[in-house]
């Protein structure tokens, strides 16, 4: 195994620099959450624009998933994510300076350029280091840091607003990103790919594409990326701010401080999934089980909270964030699915699918909710429209899940995929 290589070094030299950035990535994740509502006041957005521009994020974050993986396997996953994050600090520069939509847009889509190897990157750092049985755990781990990032983006946010502004955020976030980057460069030692193949850089990506698209395990998997897991980033990143001062009613600092509460939930969740991942083998449960178990949770607890059954906004939303930590499983049974000298274009494969579904979803439910109130329903009643749309994909998405069951593992790698 890769890590019973003297020369790999120590987990936390490897895991601390990856997560600094990856927690900056999600910071940018979920921001508009808080900021939606100045933003929306300064440019007079409608939900479909508010949307459209939040999931340019997604967008490029997307597009940059292909040709990433085939970087990541055949450069230094840390020199890969030190280029990117450039584009990071530039987005957020030109956001800070926007003076319309299209400023704005072009930012939040440099920052999704820039952001897009924060995870990819450290997962094939991890599974170049760290053996089969870790995994899981650590797909969690980083999941949880992100969720952390998420929590900052939220009352500490909305607290900083009246001595900085929407674009004093900003600028901040560009220092920190120039930080992260130091980071890396010094303290992060090299890692060096596996691969060694010689083929021409886009027949090597087209290639992958084409081994990872074509796997029984990702084709079963892209529904639940699309509308379940796409869907909660997009709810949790933009559209459960206004469902909170919208439908529920709570004034903005009361909505901040409720999706704080809600960004503590899912990372104290996905550090539970970590620990879980740990014993899964102990424990005789497979990753598939637990996935399937988890996003059933998902759709009855996200359609108890759409119908209010709890009468706790509070409540209700957390027992959905919480079954959301079952979603780093689909990285880790991804991973393992394929030869570690592929690790790069499996996992950036599937959080392409992952968000690519992020954007329709976010950019979708803007335009249901639009739609709803075009045809005469209030803007609370086009929200909760758009949510009941989004439970029943999450329905059909499980279904496909249940109904495709996963082909059996490669004798060799029986123990790992399970």
């Amino acid at each position: 195994m890769p890590s019973s290589d003297p020369r790999v070094p120590p987990f936390a030299i490897v895991f601390l620099p990856f997560a600094a950035a990856y927690f900056l990535s999600y910071v940018m994740r979920s921001v508009n959450a808080v900021l939606s509502e100045p933003l929306t006041e300064e440019f007079a957005l409608t939900a479909s624009q508010l949307g459209l521009l939040s999931s340019s994020y997604f967008l490029t974050f997307a597009i940059m998933q292909l040709p990433l993986g085939a970087l990541l396997d055949r450069h230094s996953p840390r020199r890969v994510e030190i280029v990117l994050l450039m584009f990071a600090i530039g987005g957020c520069l030109l956001s800070s300076l926007a003076e319309g939509f299209f400023a704005l847009w072009l930012g939040r889509a440099m920052i999704g350029i820039g952001v897009s190897a924060c995870l990819m990157a450290s997962y094939t750092s991890y599974r170049l280091c760290f053996p089969a049985d870790r995994q899981a755990s650590l797909a969690s781990l980083m999941l949880m840091v992100g969720s952390f990032g998420g929590l900052a983006a939220t009352l500490p946010v909305e607290l900083l607003l009246p001595a900085l502004g929407w674009r004093g955020i900003f600028v901040l976030t560009a220092v920190l990103f120039l930080l992260s980057v130091a980071s890396l460069t010094w303290l992060l030692p090299n890692i060096t790919a596996v691969s060694a193949s010689s083929e021409p850089y886009w027949r090597y990506t087209i290639a992958g594409a084409k081994a990872v698209f074509s796997h029984p395990q990702v084709q079963r998997l892209i529904p639940v990326c699309i509308f379940t897991h796409g869907g909660f980033l997009a709810v949790q990143s933009l559209w459960m701010g206004p469902w909170l001062r919208t439908v529920e009613g709570q004034p903005a600092t009361e909505a901040a401080t409720t999706l704080l509460v809600l960004g503590i939930t899912v990372m104290l969740s996905h550090l539970a999934m970590s620990w879980l991942g740990l014993r899964l083998n102990r424990w005789r449960l497979s990753l598939d089980r637990v996935l399937i178990a988890g996003y059933l949770l998902m759709l009855l607890f996200t359609t108890a909270a759409i119908a209010n059954l709890w009468n706790n906004p509070l409540i209700a939303w957390s027992l959905v964030f919480v079954t959301t930590s079952v979603s780093g499983l689909i990285y880790a049974k991804t991973s393992l699915a394929f030869p570690v000298e592929m690790g790069g274009r499996a996992n950036t494969g599937i959080n392409f699918v992952v968000f690519a579904g992020a954007f329709g979803m976010q950019w979708g439910l803007g335009l249901i909710t639009d739609l709803a109130m075009s045809v005469g329903q209030s803007e609370a009643e086009g929200l909760r429209t758009a949510f009941i749309s989004w439970a029943f994909m999450q329905a059909v998405a499980l279904i496909w899940l249940v109904r495709n069951p996963q082909a059996p593992p490669p004798r060799q790698q029986h123990a790992e995929a399970q």
